[in-house]
């Protein structure tokens, strides 16, 4: 298992400490997106922490966010912060571009204007 028990998830929306907040959260993505793969694209390793920068792809099957599925496929670059402790994950720090996210599954993203 990758997570500790007290597993901090930052920059997930809505998921509490604790792996079985983790793992809502996971059966929720993989019940819209059931077909996701992650594919990494660079890994660096010092001590105890881990980085990694990903790309996720899949298709949605499932409303997420309130769009209708449509079958569209994601693609969707991210990079992650792993800390561990005793072979386990206790800590990550994610970040990715949601708005990308939405866009390629035809969410209505309003245009923000100069003007």
């Amino acid at each position: 298992m990758l997570y500790s028990d007290d597993i901090i998830l930052h920059g997930y929306q809505g998921v509490e400490p604790g792996l079985e907040s983790v793992k809502q959260f996971y059966n929720a993505f993989w019940a819209v997106f059931p077909d996701a793969r992650v594919t990494i694209q660079e890994l660096l390793e010092q001590a105890d922490t881990l980085v990694a920068r990903y790309v996720i792809t899949g298709t949605q099957r499932e409303a997420f966010m309130g769009v209708a599925a449509a079958g569209r496929r994601i693609e969707l670059p991210g990079i992650s912060i792993l800390h561990f402790r005793n072979g386990r994950c206790f800590e990550r720090w994610a970040c990715s571009n949601s708005l990308i996210l939405l866009s390629q599954i035809g969410a209505p993203i309003a245009r923000i204007s100069g003007q």
